[in-house]
């Protein structure tokens, strides 16, 4: 009935440009960006019902308290910045992976991207075909989670900084025999006798295995734990999931899980949750996508805010982690940014699938020395490493400075 008589709301982005909008009661609904945005967006289609942000925002859009001249739904307005979006989605477009941004002292979603998608204007005259793409359904940058690799480390680091073993050495031969299976550094690479900054920067596999081994499986649990890995997390528009076991804490799967080839599976919005932690003294913000809702009267019904979910670390953890990361970021090569020169504080991550292939992460936050934004990017089912997606961070945090 409403959708007979009222108009749907519109979705907008943080800048009041439309993202999604209706100009008659039941007509055709429009959509801007039409595959960028698909698969969070959404659609609303009179044969196809409603998915994304169209459904769980649904309720509000079809029906709100109105002006007596116009029975409308109310606007939504989020986050995201619409162009931004439709910079992350292309960097992506040809392979299937995602960007998530975010603001690093608020939690704000910035960008959201995601690939493989669909064309969300062609939605009803597509659909057989749309509706055979494995994949693209979902979001990979909040409702897939996958094997983190190597970005795994920044949760095993805050384990070794606040238990005080950063400081002694460990013998890197290139690889670790744990109850007879032999597991090794990338490459094979062996690195000698290394401390905790040295360990990170070279993405040391055996550093890392020793040190979570030294303190067992339940301190690496109640690490993980701290940054509500394996915990359902609920946002304002979906409930993040991740897996994190250990077992029985059998040491060859606590020294796998410990750089992140392990049960561990996370999105990388999470991911990207654990670095805005790190880069906000330990405070871990809870991200949030709905800026405001606003009913057909102009009353705003809805407003979201900056909100803290949790303390993942102390302050003084999170400054050394800093550190390091900065190191990293200069290891990879990564540029400063613009005439500021923000440095890029980073880790990369290259985690097997056991099918050939890889997932490739890079995790990062600038400026380094006073954090404002996290982007993470990854990429899925492919031969890359972490360090080749360098470039579509690189031109996204020119945006972001640009922007400001």
């Amino acid at each position: 009935m409403y959708e007979k008589e009222y108009i749907r709301g519109s979705i907008l982005d943080r800048k009041g440009q439309p993202l999604a909008w209706s100009e008659t009661p039941g007509g055709e609904r429009n959509y801007f960006y039409s595959h960028s945005l698909s698969n969070l967006v959404g659609y609303w289609s009179k044969i196809y019902g409603t998915y994304g942000l169209e459904n769980t925002l649904n309720a509000d859009l079809v029906h709100s308290a109105s002006a007596k001249e116009e029975k409308r739904g109310a606007d939504v307005t989020l986050t995201l910045d619409r162009e931004l979006q439709e910079e992350a989605y292309q960097a992506i477009a040809d392979f299937t992976g995602s960007v998530t941004v975010l603001d690093a002292k608020t939690g704000e979603i910035l960008a959201l991207a995601s690939s493989p998608t669909f064309n969300v204007s062609a939605l009803e005259e597509e659909w057989e075909e749309i509706s055979q793409k494995e994949g693209v359904f979902y979001s990979n940058a909040f409702q897939n989670p996958v094997a983190p690799g190597s970005v795994f480390k920044l949760v095993t680091s805050k384990e070794i900084l606040e238990n005080g073993i950063d400081k002694e050495k460990v013998e890197d031969s290139g690889k670790l025999v744990i109850n007879g299976q032999t597991i090794r550094n990338y490459n094979g690479n062996a690195y000698g006798s290394i401390s905790f900054e040295e360990g990170f920067v070279k993405s040391s596999n055996v550093y890392f295995m020793d040190r979570a081994l030294k303190l067992g499986g339940k301190s690496l649990e109640e690490t993980a734990e701290s940054f509500l890995l394996g915990q359902d997390i609920k946002l304002d528009f979906i409930t993040l999931k991740s897996t994190f076991d250990l077992g029985n804490y059998e040491e060859n799967v606590v020294a796998a899980t410990a750089f992140g080839q392990g049960e561990t599976l996370v999105t990388p919005l999470q991911m990207a949750m654990i670095a805005q932690s790190i880069a906000n003294d330990g405070k871990m913000q809870k991200p949030y996508l709905i800026q405001s809702v606003v009913n057909g009267k102009g009353k705003v019904i809805q407003e979201g805010k900056a909100e803290l979910l949790t303390k993942t670390m102390e302050k003084s953890t999170a400054k050394k982690l800093r550190q390091v990361m900065t190191k990293a970021g200069e290891s990879y090569g990564l540029s400063t940014i613009g005439e500021e020169e923000w440095q890029i504080a980073a880790k990369t991550g290259t985690a097997e699938r056991g099918d050939g292939t890889n997932n490739a992460w890079l995790v990062t936050f600038a400026p380094a020395n006073d954090p404002q934004y996290v982007i993470v990017v990854n990429r899925l089912k492919t031969k890359q490493i972490g360090k080749t997606l360098a470039p579509i961070v690189e031109s996204l945090y020119e945006t972001l400075l640009d922007h400001q």
